[in-house]
């Protein structure tokens, strides 16, 4: 009886610890949170990003630029990373898988520290967007890292 009872709670420690270790995005609490990187508080659900290490550490932004800034800065890369999502912004405060999303670039956007850069689901997003800002251009991932360095 004994061994039974101890191989349950053996059992039942191993189930609660591997649930306590999922590595997964949390929400950004608007309004409450601070950016890791510029340390302001994250306002906007338009342009707000996360990452989340492979130990399961996460990291919430502003925007983009101080994101990549950060990841620059603590020389952490992409592979580093299991997770790295970004706002959608025609969706406010949803999320974007960072390879799915289709960024452009535009003085109009005024994100929160001037990166100016927002993300879509899409590239018919992205058109239609262009229309009323002729001055948006689109940008990849690799050119926003190398855009703020």
């Amino acid at each position: 009886m004994k061994t039974y009872i101890l191989n349950a709670v053996l059992f039942l420690t191993a189930i609660i610890a591997f649930l306590a270790c999922s590595i997964e995005t949390e929400p950004i609490n608007y309004g409450k949170d601070n950016c890791a990187f510029c340390k302001m508080t994250i306002m906007d659900k338009q342009f707000g990003t996360e990452l989340v290490t492979l130990k399961g550490k996460v990291f919430k932004f502003d925007d983009l630029s101080c994101m990549s800034k950060y990841m620059k800065t603590a020389e952490l890369h992409e592979a580093d990373c299991k997770h790295v999502v970004v706002s959608n912004y025609e969706k406010p405060g949803e999320f974007i898988d960072f390879n799915k999303a289709f960024y452009i670039k535009s003085e109009n956007l005024q994100s929160p520290m001037l990166g100016n850069i927002a993300a879509f689901d899409s590239e018919t997003s992205i058109q239609e967007f262009k229309i009323t800002h002729s001055t948006a251009k689109n940008i990849t991932w690799t050119e926003i890292k190398d855009l703020f360095k």
